[in-house]
């Protein structure tokens, strides 16, 4: 089968990235790494076993088996012909289906490398990203521990995490085409959003416009959209059309082959209203500040609490957003609190970001707006286009 015009890394990422997680592995005593199928989350689950393999996206299941040494495996859904695989990427060669029955299929490839007195990595088991319970069944878990009795079965989610906190060449230009993507349905929204138009209306416009430009489904659209007063975060579009004076705020994220760019806008329907204005010159003034800041050797934690302060002596409180981007929600999540671990979490360079401090005043609806960043020696920089405005549509 001829290979499948799709985005694809080169060698060179693959073996960067595979000798940075056998670093790690090593370290930790580690003799291979099982990454479950999961689809959850707009698709961001799957990021441990697309990370190791190239294969995934398009919510379609795909494990994977890394050994410290020797043969990566990849377990696929069987709706898709391997040979399919083969053709759209060329890191891993041993990919299999075992039908539906994922779980027996790791277990099979783990059989053949002999691991029973292993120590297995399980990505995803505790401490996921958004998802704190992990992404591991309890039917697999205890099927293994079965298959594997003299086996030590231990997290490796941290490690993962890790490795995929800072970005190749190759993965900062992915993300910043998931950002173009994004854009493209900002665009969309500014020329279709009218009062009579339906938010159904306008979401697909958004939604066509990533897929048009190459986006992964699921991409994401968090969508609130009403009275400004009575604005609801991310609730989901409805058959309601729009009417004058109507506020818009989404967070929008496309999937440039599984990475995502995030972009969050604001828009209204007709003129800012007034005490806006200056809302936007504080949210403007952190955001600015922030990635000035953002710089690595600070913590989280630190540029929490200096871009927090902006607000004193003014009316408002500004809630600190920044959250990791790559293959899903990358670590580390800070997302108006933390817990104590993540705000130790020191900046490095090529980490990407989206930085989206959020500055709420009461009685007006919150103001926000943001885009994906990476962390370079003299602060955050941006990964966008887009000038920063609250847009106001006739």
């Amino acid at each position: 089968m001829p290979n499948i015009d799709v985005p694809r890394f080169s060698m060179a990422e693959r073996d960067r990235r595979w000798a940075r997680v056998r670093e790690l592995m090593a370290r930790d005593g580690m003799d291979v790494i099982v990454a479950t199928p999961h689809t959850g989350h707009h698709d961001h689950f799957s990021a441990y076993s697309r990370y190791l393999t190239g294969l995934g996206g398009y919510s379609l299941e795909v494990g994977a088996v890394f050994p410290l040494d020797g043969t990566v495996t990849a377990i696929v859904v069987p709706d898709v012909a391997p040979r399919k695989w083969h053709a759209q990427q060329d890191w891993v060669t041993d990919i299999r289906s075992h039908g539906r029955a994922f779980g027996d299929g790791i277990i099979t490839r783990l059989k053949e490398l002999g691991l029973d007195r292993s120590r297995i990595g399980l990505a995803g088991l505790t401490g996921v990203p958004r998802f704190a319970d992990g992404l591991v069944t309890h039917a697999f878990y205890e099927k293994l521990r079965q298959a594997f009795p003299n086996a030590v079965l231990c997290d490796c989610t941290r490690l993962l995490d890790v490795a995929r906190y800072t970005k190749g060449p190759e993965e900062i230009e992915f993300l910043r085409g998931g950002v173009v993507q994004a854009e493209a349905a900002i665009a969309a929204l500014q020329a279709t959003a009218r009062p009579g138009i339906s938010e159904n209306e306008v979401y697909a416009a958004m939604l066509a416009a990533m897929v048009a430009r190459g986006s992964e489904v699921p991409a994401m659209i968090m969508w609130s959209a009403g009275r400004p007063e009575a604005l609801v975060s991310a609730g989901l579009p409805t058959a309601r059309r729009f009417e004058p004076g109507d506020f818009i705020r989404v967070e929008v994220e496309s999937r440039y082959a599984g990475y995502c760019g995030q972009v969050t806008q604001m828009a209204v329907l007709g003129q800012i209203p007034p005490g806006y204005n200056d809302l936007w010159q504080l949210q403007q003034e952190a955001v600015a500040l922030c990635s000035e800041w953002a710089k690595p050797g600070i913590t989280l934690g630190e540029l929490a609490t200096r871009t927090e302060a902006i607000a004193k002596n003014t009316p408002c409180r500004i809630r600190f957003l920044m959250h990791g981007r790559g293959l899903g929600d990358d670590a580390p999540i800070y997302v108006f609190s933390a817990a104590d671990e993540i705000k130790r979490w020191v900046l490095e360079e090529n980490a990407s970001f989206i930085i989206k401090p959020m500055v709420i005043r009461d009685g007006y609806a919150d103001v926000v707006w943001g885009d994906s960043v990476m962390i370079t020696l003299a602060g955050a920089q941006r990964l966008g286009t887009i000038e920063p405005t609250i847009l106001e549509l006739s």
